[in-house]
């Protein structure tokens, strides 16, 4: 037992900057002041053009860093977040999509329909990029119409 307080204070030290990101993105931002954006062509670009820059606006501010917006197909936006060379992607999903596997698609900041199928309008962030994701859900949340607005 006497080595109790010393564990504790051993344990507490590694939570300190739980829950970590396992490749800095989130330290990377701050650092840099700049979260760089991959936007998937499309649609949304104009569709949602309101969500999209009130979203980028609120993950900004949440960052500290201004938005560096690249446009392009998904697949090379993807990839290129997948490598590390984006911090964020936002474009188009399906609720099947096969991405959905490889990387962190966040709740969505609008959705449309195309028939039956939902479409959704995701943020993607890298998997283990805990910090990162949490903050960027939080925005997502955060533009959210409150409940009795």
């Amino acid at each position: 037992m006497k080595y109790a307080p010393a564990l504790l204070l051993a344990t507490l030290a590694a939570c300190q900057d739980y829950p970590r990101d396992i490749g800095g993105t989130l330290d990377h931002i701050r650092a840099e002041r700049v979260m760089r954006v991959g936007l998937v062509a499309g649609e949304a670009e104009t569709r949602d053009r309101a969500a999209i820059t009130a979203y980028l606006d609120r993950v900004g501010r949440a960052a500290g860093a201004r938005s560096e917006i690249v446009r392009g197909a998904a697949e090379p936006l993807l990839l290129r977040l997948g490598h590390g060379q984006l911090d964020l992607v936002i474009g188009d999903m399906t609720e099947d999509s096969p991405w959905i596997a490889d990387a962190m698609v966040i709740e969505p900041i609008a959705e449309t329909m195309l028939g039956k199928d939902r479409i959704l309008l995701s943020p993607i962030a890298r998997n283990g990029e805990n910090r990162w994701i949490i903050l960027l859900e939080r925005a997502v949340r955060d533009g959210r119409p409150k409940n009795g607005a």
